[in-house]
């Protein structure tokens, strides 16, 4: 029996049954994520704003990205998103483009399924 028949009898069968059994766990784990929206409240420090970028972080696994980009000239949209998160717990890493000055901000969760998740960052981004 040569490689090739080795391969094509015995190991793509196995594999093909692993692939599809690790298809159908991913599958069945996505029914036990936690769907929610998170919306940053900017508050008068929206005029000030260029970009927003957040990380969404459950465990040690970024599992979402989020960026948001003001047009030249104009505000910054609505800086909302929504999520399907493994873990109901996590942190939002949120990096704010305030044009002259980057601010790194922090802020832990809980995730309620179904949920809007608001977010006041108005505070952390007055001038200093």
């Amino acid at each position: 029996m040569s490689r090739y028949d080795l391969f094509r009898r015995r190991i793509a069968p196995v594999a093909f049954l692993l692939a599809i059994g690790l298809i159908a766990r991913d599958s069945c784990e996505k029914s036990h994520r936690t769907h929610t929206t998170v919306e940053l409240q900017l508050g008068d420090a929206r005029s000030r704003v260029r970009a927003v970028d957040v990380d969404v972080v459950t465990g040690d696994q970024t599992v979402a990205q989020f960026h948001r980009a003001a047009l030249p000239g104009a505000l910054i949209g609505p800086c909302r998103f929504e999520l399907a998160l493994p873990a109901d717990d996590g942190e939002l890493r949120i990096d704010v483009d305030l044009g002259a000055e980057h601010r790194r901000l922090i802020r832990p969760f809980h995730a309620v399924e179904g949920a809007t998740l608001f977010v006041p960052i108005e505070g952390d981004l007055a001038p200093r």
